[in-house]
């Protein structure tokens, strides 16, 4: 068993996930095929978009109470178990009986759970056994985690199904739970702190009013989560407006490019800052990368050019990395370890909360305020159609330039607050990485 200590200890670990997330992805693509294939509505992926993501946010803040309440590599041993349990399940069906959309919203409801209980597990045990000097590089490995999944996963989905079918898939993706199992038990894991009796029996109810204490009382924490959330919310629209915007302007072929132009930027990202730890004024990084971010995106909202869009998409994703690392590190170097399972399940529910949100309005905004707007003879038209054209593509683009320059501002907005200049500022530190116990 590998030493509990250092970053070579965290890469046995990301491993080990690294394998089981693309497994899983495989799965989430060739379900989605499957889904589209055999009933023909958008309206029932969607369902399995929101089965996806809805259970998860409902659940997160007990689930970090039980990770903080828990040992917490049980908690990933966990939620290893329910994803494979579920993944074994639907083979199971595909082996011996017919495959139905609610098994598959079932099975999209397990694997948000799922997700949502390894994600503070997972947050948690990166601050304990990995020194903080090299958070970063850590942080950076994690985003580039997912930004191959998202590179690799449909274009390999989209070969091996043909030849293996969804039985195939779902097996890859059953044995591919074994490696981060694997992986978990291979590496010893430190507690925080001993936990008392008192606090191992308070009602969760009681833990999850000190997860919000807890963010009440670190504002500049709130004005974070606050910046995310609206981030998350406004490109929640963007993921349902970019590829029929690119399928105004050209191909399938050609969205394929630009889809991946996303994604490899983001691994760019994550080998980048991986490589480099990032800044050392963390919440400067945060909202300067994010201003950067922001700003190159709004001006995809003035391009008609397939090779341009890609490009600006390119440069702009690039950076999304950086911020995010740079953000994890704040949240696991100053938020207390005894309590960081709480306050971490908190801030992905409420960072995550307002994209079914966005998915929800998508539809109605696009046709009942975007598309006229822009239509001839329109307000929008006389304005802006001279630059972005007329009908529903302009309206896209239209509100690219509004999540833009929304989200300029809004760095620009929050970096001036002395609550988060003060945090560059302070070093704010709660804890070194010294283990001294070995949780079994």
């Amino acid at each position: 068993m590998k030493n509990g200590k250092g970053f070579q200890s965290f890469l046995w670990i990301w491993g080990g996930q690294l394998g089981s997330v693309l497994g899983s992805s495989l799965t989430s693509f060739a379900l989605g095929v499957y889904v589209l294939q055999k009933s023909g509505s958008v309206t029932n992926f969607s369902i399995t978009l929101l089965c996806l993501t809805l259970p998860g946010i409902i659940i997160a803040p007990f689930a970090g109470i039980l990770v903080d309440k828990w040992n917490r590599r049980g908690m990933m041993l966990l939620s290893d178990f329910l994803a494979g349990s579920a993944t074994l399940g639907i083979g199971a069906i595909l082996a011996f009986s017919h495959l139905t959309l609610w098994h598959i919203f079932l099975f999209a409801c397990i694997a948000s759970i799922s997700g949502t209980i390894q994600f503070p597990a997972y947050q948690s045990i990166v601050s304990q056994i990995v020194e903080k000097r090299h958070l970063g590089r850590a942080n950076g490995l994690i985003q580039l985690c997912e930004a191959l999944t998202n590179i690799v996963a449909p274009p390999l989905g989209g070969v091996l199904l043909p030849l293996i079918h969804l039985k195939g898939i779902i097996i890859i993706d059953f044995f591919s739970f074994f490696l981060a199992i694997f992986s978990v038990l291979a590496v010893k894991i430190p507690k925080s702190q001993k936990k008392t009796e008192t606090v191992k029996n308070q009602p969760l109810w009681a833990d999850l009013k000190e997860g919000v204490h807890y963010l009440l009382i670190h504002k500049e924490l709130l004005w974070f989560l606050s910046y995310f959330a609206l981030s998350n919310f406004l490109f929640g629209f963007e993921e349902v407006y970019l590829q029929p915007l690119i399928l105004s302007l050209s191909d399938v072929k050609n969205l394929g490019y630009v889809l991946s132009s996303v994604g490899f930027a983001m691994v760019a990202g994550g080998i980048t800052i991986s490589a480099w730890g990032g800044p050392k004024r963390k919440a400067r990084g945060v909202f300067g990368f994010g201003f950067v971010t922001a700003f190159i995106f709004s001006f995809v909202g003035f391009s008609t050019s397939i090779l341009l869009i890609s490009i600006l998409l390119f440069i702009s994703f690039f950076f999304l990395p950086f911020g995010n690392s740079c953000s994890q590190v704040l949240w696991q170097t100053r938020v207390e370890p005894s309590i960081q399972g709480r306050v971490f399940a908190l801030r992905r529910m409420i960072a995550m909360s307002l994209m079914p949100l966005a998915f929800f309005l998508s539809g109605p905004v696009s046709e009942h305020i975007l598309t006229p707007f822009m239509s001839d003879g329109r307000a929008g038209n006389i304005l802006f159609g001279e630059w972005l054209g007329t009908g529903q593509g302009a309206g896209f683009r239209l509100f690219f330039i509004i999540i833009g320059l929304g989200l300029t501002f809004l760095s620009i907005l929050l970096y001036s607050k002395k609550e988060i200049r003060k945090i560059d500022e302070d070093s704010g530190i709660y804890h070194d990485v010294h283990p001294n116990h070995i949780s079994n």
